[in-house]
């Protein structure tokens, strides 16, 4: 009697012990994870950031908190309107500050290293080559830090971002650099090869070749990703879903009116 007494006693302390070692921002981050599965709604995709948020405000040394953060705030400046350009660059650039603050906690952190150039390239883009706003010596640090660990990370992102990084220079900058659109090509079918279903990677390549004139060629990729189902590739429904949207209206404005000729 006495010792079950004392075992249930024990197992008592256990669960107490259990309770108190749970993360404080546990309870923020596992809702912020229901709400992300239902990210193709505007609605739901602010209201997972928000708790993204929550959660690395109350467990500020958990780098996974601020990582997800980064992503979170990557996807709402993905699905905002391209009109709404202002708003967009906060979205990316308070992804990018989150990042930056996983890597302030592991400087090691692969999504941290990773989100924080893609964020960051993403401002660029929108204010700019020239504005002032690239980190090229960041970039580079990063996406090495990246390359090193995990060269396949999200779908083959390390490539995927070269292949972007060259296709956005202005033609002049490009040629200083002694790059051409053949690079970008390149970068943008490894990352196509790595992972064909997340449908980014091909609608990138389809940018390079139509830059390169390579018409044919772009056409076959934006048809794959035009027909392609969106839940190909599990987990990214919305992203493919988003990009598939993306890609339609790209091949309209190319090769709408050859349709309408044939």
């Amino acid at each position: 009697m006495r010792q079950g007494f004392l075992f249930a006693l024990i197992l008592a302390g256990v669960c107490l012990l259990g309770a108190a070692a749970q993360s404080p921002g546990e309870k923020f981050y596992d809702q912020a994870l229901a709400s992300w599965e239902k990210r193709g709604s505007m609605d739901e995709a602010k209201k997972a950031a928000n708790l993204f948020q929550q959660a690395a405000d109350a467990d500020p040394r958990n780098e996974e908190y601020f990582v997800r953060l980064a992503i979170a705030y990557y996807w709402l400046g993905e699905i905002t309107p391209v009109e709404k350009k202002k708003e967009r660059i906060e979205y990316y650039t308070r992804g990018e500050q989150a990042a930056l603050k996983a890597i302030a906690l592991n400087g090691q952190s692969v999504g941290g290293n990773f989100w924080v150039v893609v964020n960051n390239g993403r401002v660029t883009e929108l204010k700019g080559t020239l504005s002032g706003s690239f980190n090229f010596g960041r970039c580079l640090r990063c996406m090495t830090t990246v390359a090193v660990q995990e060269p396949t990370y999200y779908h083959g992102g390390v490539y995927r971002y070269w292949g972007q990084f060259i296709y956005e220079m202005p033609s002049m900058l490009r040629s200083l650099a002694q790059f051409t659109l053949e690079d970008s090509i390149y970068f943008a079918k490894r990352s196509a090869e790595m992972e064909p279903d997340f449908f980014l990677n091909k609608l990138y390549l389809a940018q390079s070749y139509l830059a390169n004139k390579q018409r044919e060629k772009a056409k076959k990729e934006l048809l794959y990703v035009m027909n392609a189902s969106p839940s190909v590739l599990p987990g990214e429904e919305p992203e493919n879903r988003h990009y598939q949207k993306v890609a339609r209206e790209l091949y309209n404005k190319e090769f709408g009116k050859e349709k309408q000729r044939n």
